[in-house]
């Protein structure tokens, strides 16, 4: 039974500013990962983590060296999905099907539902209620 992490669950993990930050902690610390394994996220969602990384933070180098280091050394937990430009179509149609008014994804987001499907994962930890009646979300423990 593995896991999917949004953006904002990675993100606020190492900034302490965020408002969902210690909410994110909380979750980390409360979770049996070994239940999940395997975590993934995916490489699109790494590009949205440093961005908003660089523009939340104006810059800060300590966050951001946090995150690379929550990503890619010693405190990385999860694995990092590559989505190839063959399955953007896809990730389209799937950010087609579930847009709404009241249901703003992102192609970012669009792109974890395909993760999940491909993976057959119905669970992600996310703060963002769009994911809502698609994925059984984890926001709160």
């Amino acid at each position: 039974m593995g896991i999917l992490l949004d953006t904002g669950f990675i993100y606020a993990l190492k900034d302490e500013n965020d408002r969902y930050h210690l909410q994110a902690i909380k979750i980390f610390k409360t979770i049996n990962w070994d239940d999940f394994s395997p975590v993934i996220t995916n490489d699109l969602v790494i590009n949205e983590v440093l961005t908003l990384a660089i523009y939340r933070s104006f810059g800060n180098k300590k966050i951001l060296e946090a995150i690379k280091n929550l990503i890619w050394g010693s405190e990385n937990f999860f694995q990092i999905l590559e989505v190839p430009f063959e399955n953007y179509e896809e990730i389209s149609k799937i950010l087609f099907q579930y847009i709404s008014p009241k249901k703003l994804l992102s192609f970012v987001d669009a792109s974890l539902i395909f993760s999940a499907k491909i993976l057959k994962y119905d669970q992600i930890i996310s703060f963002d209620a769009h994911f809502d009646g698609i994925l059984t979300r984890i926001f709160n423990i």
